[in-house]
C-alpha cells in the first residue's frame, strides 16, 4: 500500500499545499466563481482571512490600524485580484522554502517585510507567469546573501568567491528551482499557468512594483547570514 502523501512529505521534508489553499485556487480558477462563494471559503480559514485583510489594509502597521476588518469588506475593496494574491501566496512561500532547503539545507523563516529594507544595489530575479492570472514574482537578494548562497552551493569559502558571473549562474539555478516548485505548487492549487525564464538584474530600486491594475505583496525571509525578499504582483485577468 502506498504511503499517504502526508507521510511522504514528512519523511522527505516536503510540505503539501494546505487543503484550504487548494480549494481556493480551484475556486478562483473557475470564471463563474462568485464573490459569495469565495468569501464563504476564505471565512473558514483564519490564515486565509489574515492574508486577505493584510492585503486589503496595505498602509496599516498592525491589525489595530485596520480600516477594513471583514472578508466581505476586503473583497469589496480589492476585488478578485486580492483573492489571487492570497491563493498564490502559500505556493510561492513554500516554493522558496523548499528550494532553499533542497539546495542549501537552510530553513528560511518569514519576517515582516517592513523590518528590513535593502539600500544600494542588490540582485533581483523576476519570474513572469500567465494563465488564470498574469503577473510576476521577484526574488531580491543582497550582495552578501548572493555570495553566501553561491559559496554554499559551490562548497567554497565566500571570501574566495569574487566572480559576478559565477554568482549569477548559481542564483539563476536557484531561481529555476523556485520557478519549477512554484509552478508545481500552483498546479496543485488548481491554478495552471505558463512561466517565463528568470531574468536577473542588479538594481537600486527597492520599491514594490505595482503595475496598472495589479495588487502586490512582499514576503521577507531570514536565516543566519541570509536575508531576502520575494515580491508578488497579480492582475486578476488571464489569457
Amino acid at each position: 500500500m502506498a504511503a499517504p502523501v502526508e507521510d511522504l512529505a514528512k519523511k522527505y521534508g516536503l510540505e503539501s499545499i494546505p487543503e484550504s489553499v487548494k480549494r481556493l485556487g480551484q475556486l478562483v480558477a473557475k470564471p463563474e466563481a462568485t464573490t459569495e462563494e469565495v468569501a464563504k471559503l476564505i471565512g473558514q480559514d483564519k490564515d486565509l482571512i489574515a492574508r486577505l485583510l493584510r492585503i486589503a489594509n496595505p498602509r496599516a502597521e498592525s491589525e489595530d490600524d485596520y480600516g477594513c476588518t471583514t472578508v466581505e469588506e476586503a473583497l469589496q475593496r480589492t476585488g478578485m485580484g486580492s483573492v489571487l494574491l492570497v491563493a498564490m501566496h502559500d505556493p510561492l512561500l513554500r516554493a522558496v522554502q523548499k528550494t532553499f532547503r533542497t539546495m542549501l539545507g537552510v530553513d528560511l523563516a518569514m519576517h515582516k517585510a517592513s523590518a528590513l529594507a535593502f539600500e544600494g544595489e542588490h540582485l533581483r530575479c523576476e519570474i513572469g507567469f500567465s494563465g488564470r492570472a498574469i503577473g510576476a514574482a521577484s526574488l531580491r537578494l543582497t550582495p552578501p546573501t548572493s555570495v553566501e548562497i553561491a559559496a554554499r552551493v559551490l562548497q567554497m569559502p565566500a571570501a574566495e568567491l569574487n566572480d559576478p558571473l559565477v554568482i549569477d549562474d548559481v542564483i539563476g539555478e536557484l531561481s529555476n528551482m523556485v520557478v519549477g516548485n512554484f509552478k508545481s505548487n500552483l498546479c496543485d492549487a488548481g491554478l495552471k499557468c505558463k512561466l517565463s525564464p528568470p531574468v536577473l538584474t542588479r538594481t537600486e530600486d527597492f520599491e514594490l512594483q505595482k503595475p496598472d491594475g495589479a495588487l502586490a505583496v512582499r514576503i521577507g525571509f531570514h536565516a543566519p547570514d541570509l536575508d531576502l525578499f520575494v515580491d508578488l504582483h497579480v492582475n486578476p485577468w488571464g489569457e
